[in-house]
């Protein structure tokens, strides 16, 4: 491996295991407002999508951008709802340690969500992300750029690092957050075999580095 100067976390899904808690709020909005129950498969499929992407597939038809921003927060609002009756909540498996391990080494550490804004102020609040991420590091859904699998957040998180792709590793659980790391000219890229992953995809994919169940199986060198 190359020398490494920053590593990039996917957030649902990769540190925080919380594939779950989705799919039963997801659940509940494809009740309410879809055509058809929300599926183990479509969960896999639209994983490390915006919010507007997943409600439009849901409902199948395009929506007022009113509309949109209304049922998105309903779903984060059962979503939360879901997450506080699940305490204690934690970060994955041997997050923390890799932090800290990093910090010390000089490799700086970043986020790269489709989360937006407001759910990263839940979570950074839960798990004390502050402590361990400069804000400007914390990289969300602005609802501009393009969304995973286009590079552009891998993209804008490099530049925000100030380091080539060649010098980072990511962490994702998503097929479309791997895609997204690899056109970014990123090459090494970890899939998260986390609770409800699609890990015989991930793991398959040609532009996978590996599979780790903890991250006490990355060995920073």
């Amino acid at each position: 491996m190359k020398t490494v100067k920053a590593l990039i976390f996917d957030f649902n899904g990769t540190l925080f295991w919380d594939t779950s808690y989705h799919q039963r709020a997801w659940g509940a909005i494809a009740h309410k407002y879809g055509t058809h129950p929300y599926t183990r498969e479509e969960m896999h499929l639209l994983n490390g999508r915006t919010n507007s992407q997943t409600i439009s597939y849901l409902v199948g038809k395009d929506l007022p951008e009113s509309q949109i921003q209304a049922i998105s927060q309903e779903k984060e609002q059962l979503y939360s709802e879901i997450c506080r009756s699940e305490g204690p909540l934690s970060l994955a498996p041997g997050a923390l340690s890799l932090f800290e391990k990093a910090i010390r080494k000089g490799i700086q550490i970043a986020i790269a969500t489709s989360a937006g804004d407001d759910n990263m102020a839940f979570y950074r609040q839960w798990f004390d992300l502050d402590s361990y991420f400069p804000r400007h590091l914390i990289i969300t859904d602005d609802h501009i750029r393009e969304s995973k699998p286009h590079p552009a957040i891998y993209l804008d998180t490099l530049k925000a690092l100030g380091v080539s792709g060649s010098e980072a590793v990511v962490f994702e659980d998503t097929r479309s957050g791997i895609l997204s790391a690899s056109a970014a000219g990123i090459a090494t890229i970890y899939a998260i075999a986390s609770d409800g992953a699609d890990r015989e995809t991930t793991e398959a994919m040609e532009q996978v580095h590996g599979l780790i169940a903890s991250f006490d199986q990355f060995v920073l060198e």
